[in-house]
């Protein structure tokens, strides 16, 4: 079973206004929905995902905006399971606790992890992700998505310059993030046995790397950008 963890933590604050924007209502093919929904569509519709679990803050604009959303969804994609989890004070709480509601979940073999403010997914980088979710196994149970580093990179000490970083060796990390579930798990648990895992990652791969597990990558997408900012919002890319 392929679950999909959909990330719609975040405050909205750089972007402005009273609403969040994963939250908005989108002009979309011919109605209008929040800008979650249209990237869970998405989603559901290009890769073999089988559960989905939608993470979201525990108030007004969280599980009551998402619980309709989860039953109008399940009445279009009926094979598919969704559940609502409550998201945390970061990202890696939020996953921690999307991780928690998917283990209920029987037989999960990966895991798929997205930022829901990333709407923009092109079906040719969405082939991507679906053949590289084929390639997951133990000896590389995670794969993230990048994309080269186009400007100098420098290194400060304050405001000095020490040194230009070498930008051939660095890459730009997007979502979605992609964990073979069995090998993920256990080296988890094995970390927490010993007390080595920290609670401060900015995303699953860096997670994966800590517990020691090898990450590869593969090409993203210019366009698989995060909406951010107001002028990050292009309906034209939905």
């Amino acid at each position: 079973m392929n679950v999909l963890l959909l990330l719609l933590g975040g405050s909205g604050e750089r972007f402005g206004g009273d609403t969040p924007k994963q939250f908005l209502d989108i002009p979309f093919e011919n109605g209008r929905l929040p800008l979650f929904e249209i990237t869970a569509r998405k989603l559901l519709k290009a890769l073999p995902i089988d559960a989905a679990v939608f993470v979201a803050p525990k108030n007004s604009a969280g599980s009551a905006v998402v619980n309709p959303v989860i039953d109008r969804l399940l009445r279009d994609f009926p094979d598919r399971q969704m559940k609502y989890a409550p998201a945390g004070a970061t990202r890696f709480a939020s996953f921690l606790s999307g991780l928690s509601a998917a283990e209920k979940f029987k037989d999960i073999t990966r895991l798929i992890v997205h930022d829901a403010n990333r709407p923009y997914l092109a079906a040719d980088f969405l082939a991507r992700v679906s053949a590289h979710l084929g390639y997951l196994s133990e000896d590389t149970p995670a794969f993230v998505p990048v994309l080269p580093v186009v400007d100098s990179i420098v290194r400060l000490d304050g405001k000095s310059v020490v040194t230009y970083e070498n930008r051939d060796e660095l890459k730009r990390v997007q979502t979605p993030q992609l964990l073979f579930y069995d090998s993920f798990i256990a080296a988890r648990e094995a970390s927490l046995s010993r007390g080595q895992l920290a609670f401060d990652f900015t995303d699953e791969g860096s997670l994966c790397l800590s517990l020691g597990l090898k990450v590869g990558s593969f090409a993203g997408d210019t366009e698989n950008v995060k909406i951010t900012f107001r002028a990050d919002l292009d309906t034209s890319k939905l």
